[in-house]
């Protein structure tokens, strides 16, 4: 697995993009503020469900920075490129669905390319993250115009509050296919394909619907597709925390895990519980005991 580190190429990126969206607002600076209080409640979201593996904090900020710097600068090159060329209309439910998924996908790529992504709980994380980074970018400038225009309540409410996840929610499905792929030893790139039609059609229905009173009935059916997947995502966290349960026993012998070790690490609450009781010097080591007794129940095979 490649040493993990963030990358001074994203930060770049993540400052330019901050810079052009600062020109964009420099009249409203709030709108960084409001911007950024999504992350409040979003962020903790996709902490708990990789809280059995957790992912290396750098590579989280990786993905993060992947989706507020590149994507959000190469998506709005072609976004406006599209709107100057055929229309506003066009570049809401063509050029936006196409450019922005595909460049948050090679985000999740990137971070299977460098070892870090195993499985499709893996990949909603990744996707997660970046999905997190370009909505941040993209709200200031939405945030903005609401500022500007004296409707910064319904644009917030509906942004910050109502739809904070449909970024991630679009692509978790590139996550969760390269995920599988990856699981399994076929093809990323072609999983990532499969994963992007569902995508941006999701994403280019989720724009159309504030085109016209009647695309707004897709609304709903984005209600009840986004809590199928919180379900399925809920599901394969307590799947993957059984399995860790089932197969510590097999790996105990092996890899000298002790009869505290096999009661606590198969429990997440118990984990977390013993771990307050440590001393802070001491948590390291739990935690890097922890996650390798995790990864090997999960990727190693137990006969």
């Amino acid at each position: 697995m490649a040493t993990t580190k963030v990358r001074s190429s994203l930060v770049v990126a993540f400052l330019v993009a901050l810079l052009a969206v600062g020109a964009y607002a420099a009249d409203t600076p709030s709108a960084f503020l409001l911007a950024v209080v999504p992350l409040a409640y979003t962020v903790p979201a996709f902490v708990w469900l990789d809280r059995l593996e957790p992912e290396p904090r750098t590579m989280r900020w990786n993905a993060f920075l992947w989706g507020a710097g590149v994507s959000t600068l190469v998506a709005s090159v072609a976004n406006e490129v599209t709107a100057a060329s055929v229309g506003s209309s066009a570049a809401l439910v063509v050029s936006a669905p196409v450019a922005e998924e595909f460049m948050k996908s090679l985000g999740i790529l990137g971070a299977a390319k460098r070892g870090h992504l195993d499985t499709p709980l893996d990949g909603a994380v990744y996707a997660g993250y970046v999905g997190l980074g370009f909505a941040m970018v993209e709200n200031v400038t939405y945030f903005s115009d609401a500022i500007a225009e004296d409707e910064i309540g319904f644009v917030f409410a509906l942004r910050g509050l109502f739809s904070p996840f449909a970024h991630p929610y679009f692509t978790l499905w590139v996550g969760l296919s390269v995920g599988a792929a990856v699981r399994s030893g076929r093809s990323r790139r072609y999983a990532a394909i499969r994963g992007l039609a569902p995508a941006m059609l999701l994403h280019a229905a989720w724009n159309a619907s504030g085109l016209n009173s009647i695309f707004a009935l897709l609304l709903l059916a984005h209600v009840v597709l986004f809590l199928v997947m919180v379900r399925r995502l809920r599901r394969m966290r307590r799947d993957e925390v059984a399995l860790v349960r089932r197969r510590l026993v097999q790996l105990a012998f092996t890899h000298n895990v002790s009869p505290i070790e096999l009661d606590t690490y198969g429990d997440l609450r118990a984990t977390r519980h013993l771990r307050r009781q440590l001393p802070r010097s001491d948590r390291p080591a739990f935690d890097e005991r922890r996650v390798m007794l995790t990864k090997l129940a999960l990727h190693e095979r137990c006969d």
